[in-house]
């Protein structure tokens, strides 16, 4: 609770003293207010002082030194998201962040103490951000004849049967699942995979099946295959026997290619002169 400012007696003491004045004025009740001397009544009142001046505040300066960091901080997130990048559009995302990385480090001014590493990073993550920018360009118009040989394209790993990484592959317009083996140098499809795109025999051909034996197997002409804009047309595949359920892809399909097989995709990147 808030405390009495004055006592008890204090306020008897003030109440009396309210009362001797009220009492004296009461007394002389002709008394006027007196009239100033003639000296009083010459002295100029003092002007007033003028109103001080409101206080300008200077803009502070920028902090370079956390836009440095935040440059560093979006070149981080451009490695994460790379790192498990799929799609073209995962690596459009990625090209976005190298880019912002960038416009930040050219705000950093020569007279900032990271200025230095800003100049060194700047040309790595332009590097940087071509190689996303390849990646994630849109497939070229899929020919009428002939093929297609992107600068780059991807499939995405469906599953690892016994260790083998399984991808779809379209052929005349129809996709399958095929084992992805670089050791394999010609494309294998299953007898099932045959029927059903409706090939014709053309020849035969020695092949090594996985028990190690040697065998003879149909050789059939498939009119395209594709894989994301990678485009083969009029390929010589071989037809697996009944017992195998999956088919193979070989390195007919991307030659000229180099490879990068990561966990959740394989990249393929055109060398040149293809």
């Amino acid at each position: 609770m808030w405390q009495p400012f004055l006592r008890r007696g204090s306020l008897i003491m003030l109440f009396g003293t309210l009362a001797l004045v009220n009492s004296a004025c009461s007394k002389d009740e002709s008394a006027s207010i007196p009239s100033p001397t003639p000296s009083q009544a010459s002295t100029p009142l003092p002007s007033p002082s003028p109103p001080p001046k409101p206080q300008v505040q200077k803009p502070q300066p920028a902090n370079t030194s956390d836009t440095y960091s935040e440059a560093i901080d979006t070149a981080s997130s451009a490695v994460t998201i790379s790192q498990s990048a799929v799609s073209r559009e995962d690596w459009g995302l990625v090209a976005n962040r190298w880019q912002d990385a960038i416009n930040l480090l050219k705000t950093v001014p020569a007279s900032n103490q990271n200025y230095k590493n800003a100049q060194q990073k700047l040309s790595q993550y332009q590097n940087l951000l071509t190689d996303a920018k390849v990646r994630s360009t849109p497939p070229p118009p899929k020919p009428k004849q002939g093929d297609s040989n992107p600068q780059f394209f991807s499939v995405p790993v469906k599953g690892r049967p016994g260790g083998t990484p399984l991808i779809e592959v379209t052929f005349n317009g129809k996709k399958f699942d095929m084992l992805f083996d670089t050791g394999a140098t010609n494309t294998l499809i299953t007898l099932a995979m045959a029927y059903t795109l409706d090939l014709k025999a053309i020849g035969t051909t020695q092949g090594l099946v996985a028990d190690g034996a040697i065998v003879e197997l149909p050789l059939a002409v498939i009119e395209s295959m594709e894989i994301n804009g990678r485009v083969k047309r009029k390929l010589e595949v071989a037809v697996a026997p009944a017992r195998m359920p999956i088919g193979l892809l070989g390195q007919d399909f991307f030659e000229g290619y180099d490879i990068a097989i990561k966990e959740n995709v394989i990249e393929f990147r055109r060398r040149a002169g293809l």
